[in-house]
């Protein structure tokens, strides 16, 4: 049984629709990444998990329990979840005063949770920051003594909102680090919303593309290998994104018109669609190859770009085509503008979706 089940939740402020039909699965000692853009509605979301707050309509499960049922067990769903939010806050006192505050709450001593503390400092990097003042703490030390407070509870399920959203490099990867450090060891159950697409590919076993509503579900590398509508793959940054008519072609294959250039596809979709195919999929030639690619054109280089370790050409083929190449590669093409190549890309490289 998963531990969190979201089903059709919406959220409405005044009539106008922050979250529409929201339905998500997660399972314990995994990792769900929630991203996308600023205003999207992440952090609302995040709160009516940690029920703050209440859906306009749709119910929440918390390891099975229905959490709209009562007062009583939502207090006690309340006490299994652990949340850190985008801009924490520090109280009034030492640094050992806040990380107690949930332990307080639960009747727990100071004493008897000293070594618990103390532990737990020492874990996050904070070793003797015990007697500090918390208002006296860095941006990153406060984000995780915030972290270390919804920590010390054991909490079932732990909550991110934007865990590095303003913190500096250096900061961003001790966070990172931590987070990763309690998955691989401690199997924490996490839900880490973010609109760094990167980060939320770096730490989560899956991700879900949010803006109002989620376009799509899956692991990292099919979100940005296998984008299924155009806001999921303009939101990855998916290249060559064209617009086209789509066919049946013999041998199970997909003729798509895009306009400047006819390419085939092994995906089965007819009419209006949008055809991608990724950069590093599309191989250059300065003449024509003998080749297993179905799809063979010649164009003219119109930019180079150095982007570190890779080229960027855009070759205009009737439609402009984005293809990354090595450094050796490109020198030893002797590639510049206005030079004529070939592109060569496989059926099963054009990714197609309405």
């Amino acid at each position: 049984m998963p531990l969190l089940e979201i089903k059709n939740l919406s959220k409405n402020y005044e009539d106008k629709p922050i979250l529409e039909n929201i339905t998500l699965s997660i399972e314990k000692g995994t990792i769900m990444g929630i991203i996308g853009p600023t205003g999207c509605g992440k952090t609302t979301l995040l709160r009516i998990i940690d029920l703050l707050e209440h859906p306009s309509s749709g119910k929440i499960l918390f390891d099975g329990l229905d959490t709209s049922k009562s007062k009583k067990d939502r207090m006690e769903i309340r006490r299994r979840i652990g949340m850190v939010f985008q801009n924490p806050v520090v109280f009034n006192g030492t640094v050992f005063d806040n990380i107690h505050y949930g332990l307080n709450i639960r009747g727990q001593d100071k004493k008897s949770s000293r070594h618990k503390i103390l532990e737990l400092l020492k874990s996050l990097g904070l070793e003797g920051y015990e007697d500090q003042d918390a208002s006296t703490l860095s941006g990153g030390e406060t984000q995780r003594i915030s972290l270390a407070r919804a920590l010390i509870t054991q909490p079932d399920i732990l909550l991110l909102d934007e865990p590095t959203a303003n913190l500096d490099p250096v900061s961003t990867e001790k966070i990172e680090a931590i987070i990763e450090d309690l998955h691989q060891k401690k199997q924490t159950t996490m839900i880490i919303a973010t609109h760094n697409l990167m980060q939320g590919q770096r730490l989560s076993d899956e991700i879900a593309i949010l803006n109002k509503k989620i376009h799509q579900i899956g692991k990292p590398e099919e979100i940005f290998r296998t984008p299924k509508n155009k806001f999921v793959a303009d939101f990855v940054g998916m290249e060559n994104v064209i617009r086209g008519k789509a066919k049946k072609a013999d041998h199970d294959l997909t003729l798509i018109n895009l306009g400047g250039i006819v390419i085939y596809s092994s995906t089965p979709l007819e009419g209006g669609v949008y055809a991608s195919i990724r950069p590093e999929d599309i191989t250059v030639s300065n003449m024509k190859v003998r080749t297993s690619a179905l799809n063979e054109f010649k164009g003219t280089v119109r930019e180079i770009k150095d982007i570190g370790t890779l080229i960027n050409l855009k070759v205009d083929l009737g439609e402009i085509f984005t293809v990354y190449m090595t450094k050796k590669s490109f020198l030893d093409l002797k590639i510049t503008i206005g030079s004529q190549v070939w592109l060569q890309f496989k059926a099963s490289a054009v990714h197609v979706f309405k």
